[in-house]
């Protein structure tokens, strides 16, 4: 019998190495696994829902309100729908969450608009915006950080933003009423007695528990409502009535404070501020010239 060579035995020790290797790879399924793909960068708008999913949804005044008075809110969003739409991510984006119903995708359009992603890095974008309260009297939040290409939020600074101020009050001058008699809405201060419906919708006096003023620019807008029986009052468009429809949105016909409108005007408005006030009580309503009238600092509004 012969026996081979040093050489010849290291060979075969090679073989069989190579052998053994080549059956535990395919027990464990043949060639080596694919390498895990990379994920793909997000879409703007998912980034933008990814930031307010972590720090808060975003609140802000709607432009279509403020500063200045524009059409009825659904007849834009039919005007702008079809460019949405013709933004494949961002409406996939906006439907994933909404639906597809054109108010409510316009609405979340506008809000993903007024949220503003800065480029930081390569990778990363910064955001600093106004996250809402529990209810629009109450304190927002101002949020900071950043969000990468994938995602992935990082929140560096949450601080106390105060609450909302828009102009979406009653034009300076407007009377309000009270048992001593009408005042005009920019004299009242807190603790003032004002007339206001209780549970039943009888009217009684209530203190304020709170007055504001905002700033408006000069371009500002008003309404001017006008009654059939007489009574006019003018506020801004998003200004509540007392059953919680906005002003702006009221039409020829509509009814009001059991009266019907018989002109919605927009009009410049050059009062440097607008102004309002909430009374105690289960409404938070008053009257403003007359005219039944929510308060843009009720909660829940």
């Amino acid at each position: 019998m012969s026996v081979g060579t040093a050489p010849d035995r290291h060979r075969s020790t090679g073989v069989r190495v190579l052998v053994a290797a080549a059956v535990l790879v395919a027990a464990c399924g043949g060639a080596a696994a694919s390498p895990t793909p990379a994920p793909s960068p997000l879409p703007q708008a998912e980034l933008k829902y990814r930031v307010m999913d972590a720090g808060g949804r975003i609140e802000f005044c709607d432009r279509d309100f403020y500063p200045v008075a524009r059409d009825d809110e659904r007849d834009l969003a039919r005007a702008k729908i079809g460019a949405i739409r013709a933004d494949a991510a961002t409406y996939a984006a906006i439907t994933a969450r909404v639906g597809t119903d054109e108010l409510a995708v316009y609405r979340e359009w506008k809000a993903l608009e007024a949220l503003v992603l800065t480029p930081s890095t390569a990778r990363t974008w910064s955001f600093d915006y106004r996250a809402g309260g529990a209810s629009p009297k109450q304190s927002g939040t101002r949020v900071a950080g950043t969000v990468d290409l994938f995602g992935s939020v990082t929140v560096t600074k949450r601080t106390d933003a105060g609450p909302l101020l828009c102009p979406i009050c009653l034009a300076r001058g407007t009377r309000i009423a009270t048992p001593s008699g009408e005042v005009a809405v920019e004299d009242l201060r807190v603790g003032d007695v004002v007339w206001t419906p209780d549970e039943r919708g009888a009217r009684v006096a209530a203190p304020l528990v709170a007055v504001g003023s905002t700033p408006v620019p000069p371009e500002h807008e008003v309404v001017r409502i006008t009654l059939d029986d007489g009574r006019s009052v003018v506020a801004s468009p998003g200004h509540p009535t007392a059953d919680g429809r906005r002003v702006g949105d009221l039409r020829a016909g509509d009814a009001l404070d059991g009266a019907r409108v018989v002109a919605a005007e927009r009009v410049p408005y050059d009062g440097g501020a607008t102004f309002d006030v909430l009374p105690a009580g289960p409404s938070g309503a008053y009257w403003a010239n007359g005219v039944l009238l929510g308060s843009t600092l009720r909660d829940g509004r």
